[in-house]
C-alpha cells in the first residue's frame, strides 16, 4: 500500500485527530472550572456510554464494513446492523437504570444513581452518531469524519467558554449539558453526510446467523478489551472515590492523544486489511503490517521517552496545582503507548476473521489488569492505578503480534521495515535520475 496513494484520507485522519487534542485542552478548561468531585462522577458516566458503544461497535457496527463492502449486501448490513446496535444499546443502558440501587453498592459509589439515570438519554443521542460514522468508515470518507467531529467538539467548545464566560459552569449538571447538546449536534451531522447511504431492506444472501457469529466473538473481545480503559475508573472510585477519580481522568485526556493517534492508523489499516486478506494478497498484507508497526513504534518510543524526562509537568500551570498529580499518573499511563503499536495487530486479527482469537487474548489482558488493579488497590497507592492498563496493553499487543507473525510467518527483522523505507527515499532524492 502506497502512503501516497491514500494522501488525503490521511491528511484529513491527522486533521481529524488534531481536533481531538484541540479539545483535550478546552477539557483541561473544564476540569480546572469544576470541582474534582463533580469531574469525577462526569468521568463515570462518560467513561459508561463509551464502553456501551465500542460493546455495540464490535457486535453490530463492524459487520458493516466486514460484509458491507459488497454494495449487493449493503441494504441488508446496514438493516441488521441498525437492530443489533438499537438492541444492544437500549438493554445495556435500560438495565444499569433498572438495577442502579443494587449497583450503587457493587461499585460503592454513591453516585452512581445519578449516573444510571443520565445513561439512557446519552446513549439515544450516541446511537445514531456510532451508526452513521461506521458508513462514513467504511468509504474511507475522513473528510466527513472531520467535518462530524469539527462540530461535535465545536459546539461543546463554544458552550464551554460561554458557560465560563458567564460564570456558570459549576455543576454536574453544566457539563452534562455541554456534552449532550454536543453529541446531539454531531448525530444530526453524521444522519446528514450519510443520507445516501442510509439504505435498508432485506436482499442480500447475509444471515443474521452470519453475521453474529462474527460480530458475538468481536463484541466479547472489545467489551473485554476495552474495560480497563473505560471500566477502571470504577474500580478506582471503588477503593479511593471520585475525587481521585476526577484527577486522573485528566491524565487519561493527556494519554488519549496517543490513543487517537493509533486509532487514526486503524481507520485506514483495518478496511485495507480486509480487502487485501479477501482478495489473498498476503505479501502485500505482510508489508502493511510490518510498516504500520515499525513507523509508529519509532515516534512512540521518542516521545515516551521525552515526556518521562520531564515534558509532562508542564500541564501543572494549566491544570492548576490541585490536579498535579495527574502529571504522576500521566507518567505511569504514556508507558502503556510502547505496547500500542503492537495492539494494532488486533485489527488484522478481525480482519482475518478471526475474532474468538481476539476474545482469548482479551481476556488474558482484563485479568492481568484486573489483578494489577486490585493489588495497587489493596496496597493503597493511588498513584499507580495506571499500571492496570499498562499492563493489558502490552500483554494484548504482545499476543496479538504473536498470532499474525504465526498466520503470515514474518520474520522480526521486517518490523524495523521503516528504516530501509527512509534510507530509499534518502537516496531518491539524492539521485533523482
Amino acid at each position: 500500500m502506497k502512503l501516497t496513494a491514500h494522501l488525503g484520507k490521511i491528511t484529513w485522519s491527522l486533521a481529524d485527530k488534531v481536533l481531538y487534542v484541540a479539545y483535550g485542552l478546552v477539557q483541561f478548561v473544564q476540569i480546572a472550572a469544576l470541582p474534582a468531585d463533580v469531574y469525577g462522577v462526569f468521568t463515570l458516566l462518560v467513561a459508561l456510554n463509551t464502553w456501551i458503544m465500542i460493546v455495540s461497535d464490535g457486535s453490530a457496527l463492524a459487520g458493516i464494513i466486514q460484509y458491507g463492502v459488497d454494495p449487493a449486501e449493503r441494504k441488508r448490513v446496514n438493516l441488521m446492523a441498525l437492530v443489533i446496535h438499537s438492541v444492544v444499546v437500549g438493554i445495556a443502558a435500560l438495565g444499569i437504570y433498572l438495577l442502579r440501587e443494587p449497583l450503587v453498592h457493587v461499585f460503592r459509589v454513591g453516585q452512581f444513581g445519578v449516573v444510571a439515570t443520565l445513561l439512557p438519554l446519552y446513549c439515544l443521542l450516541t446511537l445514531p452518531r456510532m451508526f452513521c460514522l461506521k458508513i462514513i468508515y467504511r468509504e474511507m470518507r475522513m473528510k466527513d469524519l472531520f467535518i462530524a467531529d469539527a462540530i461535535w467538539f465545536g459546539v461543546r467548545t463554544a458552550m464551554t467558554f460561554w458557560f465560563i464566560a458567564n460564570d456558570s459552569l459549576t455543576s454536574l449538571n453544566d457539563i452534562v449539558l455541554i456534552d449532550f447538546a454536543g453529541m446531539a449536534a454531531s448525530s444530526l451531522a453524521t444522519m446528514a453526510l450519510t443520507r445516501k447511504d442510509l439504505v435498508f431492506g432485506w436482499s442480500g444472501s447475509i444471515s443474521f446467523g452470519t453475521y453474529l457469529r462474527y460480530g458475538v466473538p468481536l463484541a466479547m473481545a472489545t467489551a473485554l478489551n476495552s474495560a480497563p480503559r473505560q471500566l477502571d475508573v470504577y474500580v478506582i472510585a471503588a477503593y479511593f472515590g471520585v475525587g481521585v477519580v476526577g484527577v486522573y481522568n485528566p491524565a487519561k485526556n493527556l494519554y488519549r492523544f496517543f490513543e487517537q493517534a493509533f486509532d487514526a492508523v486503524t481507520t485506514l489499516l483495518y478496511p485495507a486489511a480486509v480487502r487485501m486478506y479477501t482478495q489473498h494478497r498476503m505479501e502485500d498484507l505482510q508489508i502493511l503490517i510490518t510498516k504500520a508497526i515499525s513507523i509508529t513504534l519509532i515516534p512512540t518510543i521518542i516521545a515516551v521517552v521525552v515526556l518521562e524526562l520531564g515534558l509532562s509537568r508542564m500541564i501543572i500551570p494549566i491544570l492548576g496545582d490541585k490536579y498535579a498529580a495527574a502529571v504522576d499518573h500521566f507518567n505511569v499511563l504514556s508507558i502503556a503507548a510502547l505496547g500500542m503499536p503492537f495492539v494494532l495487530m488486533s485489527s488484522i486479527i478481525a480482519a482475518m476473521g478471526r475474532s474468538t482469537a481476539i476474545v482469548r487474548y482479551s481476556a488474558v489482558g482484563l485479568l492481568v489488569a484486573g489483578g494489577v488493579l486490585f493489588v495497587v488497590g489493596e496496597l493503597g497507592q493511588p498513584l499507580l492505578v495506571g499500571l492496570g492498563l499498562v499492563a493489558n496493553t502490552i500483554v494484548v499487543g504482545i499476543l496479538c503480534t504473536m498470532h499474525v507473525r504465526r498466520e503470515l510467518h514474518f520474520p522480526l527483522s521486517a518490523l524495523g521495515r521503516a528504516f530501509g523505507d527512509v534510507r530509499s527515499a534518502i537516496g531518491r532524492r539524492k539521485d533523482p535520475a
